[in-house]
């Protein structure tokens, strides 16, 4: 039961006795950290970490005297990694009391990572904005369709037909992406579902990329070909990733490396539910640039609508992305430190048929 209980902590948890042997580490833990629990249960904490570590020597003062101990800044870094900034919370138990359990949290106020719980002021901003586009363009957007229309009845020149239809169809597209926009609004609302395959998105995107802006990115592909199909919105990853890949190659002006990189991720829990309850979404995409960076002053604003510090930007990409994500009930996590930004997304593994999903998560 007490494995149980520290393992259900969103925050990495270890624990160690008075001797420092690691006993034991919840799966929060080895995905910061990087490691393995099988390969480092009873060893001692000394074989990982620096014996003049500042964490080392935080334990020590706590071991020798009994008492619980906090750090709200302390400089962590295992062998050969990084080193990470975190909160520290050192505690003695009653139920084993030869037991050390050491939290660790993430650190919000250095600005190197950030949890972005897609929360209704984005949300509510994003829809205020999608419908006044859909009042002011979609009246004059039927009025060009309609005119063309008339206008190829008339008009026998082959060359002002295919202008016509060239604008027609332009003109459809911009209705369908409208559309589109509209139902992003509306929540799920009219939204398709169907069993999409990740790695098949993942593809389109990096191809479209690859014929376009970013023919001189060498995209590094780290799948998971286990990983089964999932009911989403094709449209809608499309547009999520598209965004993220574009945004990783201009942080590196087009060139370098991209890694995409998809996984199962059971363990990882997010406190997203309307109770904020621990929720698992398991299926996790990755995407991984080696550019400028996040500057730590931008780190708070960058998912609202018209922030940006690019010369042409209009500042919704990353905003439509995160309202993306919100639709299909997703979660995304953003770090950028040491020449390294990732996009972590995580989206919950729902299978079930179309009947089912309605009974379950309401009709859409």
């Amino acid at each position: 039961m007490f494995n149980d209980i520290l393992n259900s902590f969103i925050d990495p948890i270890l624990v160690i006795n008075k001797e420092k042997d690691i006993k034991y580490v919840n799966a929060s833990f080895e995905e910061t950290f990087y490691v393995n629990s099988n390969l480092i249960l009873n060893q001692n904490l000394n074989s990982i970490i620096d014996e003049d570590s500042p964490l080392i020597l935080l334990i020590n003062k706590a071991i020798k005297n009994v008492i619980n101990l906090k750090e709200d800044k302390l400089i962590i870094s295992l062998r050969n990694q990084s080193k990470k900034q975190l909160k520290v919370s050192i505690f003695n138990t009653f139920v084993e009391k030869d037991l050390i359990v050491i939290h660790f949290e993430q650190n919000l106020k250095n600005q190197t990572f950030i949890y972005h719980k897609i929360n209704s002021k984005i949300s509510q901003s994003f829809s205020s904005l999608v419908e006044m586009l859909m009042h002011e363009l979609k009246n004059p957007l039927s009025g060009i369709v309609g005119a063309t229309q008339l206008l190829q009845k008339d008009l026998k020149s082959s060359n002002y037909v295919e202008m016509l239809d060239l604008i027609k169809f332009e003109a459809d597209r911009i209705k369908n992406l409208l559309s589109n926009m509209e139902n992003l609004s509306a929540g799920e609302a009219n939204m398709s579902l169907d069993f999409i395959n990740i790695h098949k998105v993942l593809n389109y995107c990096t191809n479209s990329a690859k014929n376009s802006y970013g023919y001189e990115i060498l995209f590094e592909e780290i799948y998971d070909p286990s990983l089964p199909d999932f009911y989403a919105n094709e449209e809608l990853l499309i547009q999520i990733f598209t965004n993220l890949i574009k945004n990783a190659s201009e942080a590196q002006n087009n060139t370098g490396k991209i890694i995409l990189k998809t996984s199962y991720n059971a363990n990882k829990k997010f406190l997203l539910n309307e109770n904020d309850l621990p929720e698992k979404k398991p299926l996790q995409v990755e995407v991984i640039d080696f550019g400028i960076g996040i500057p730590e002053s931008d780190f708070e604003n960058i998912f609202d609508p018209f922030v940006t510090k690019k010369q042409d930007g209009k500042g919704l990409g990353l905003s439509i992305v995160s309202n993306s994500i919100r639709t299909l009930d997703g979660s995304i996590e953003v770090t950028s430190e040491n020449g390294c930004t990732n996009f972590c997304l995580n989206f919950p593994l729902k299978t079930t048929l179309k009947d089912d999903y309605e009974k379950n998560f309401g009709s859409r």
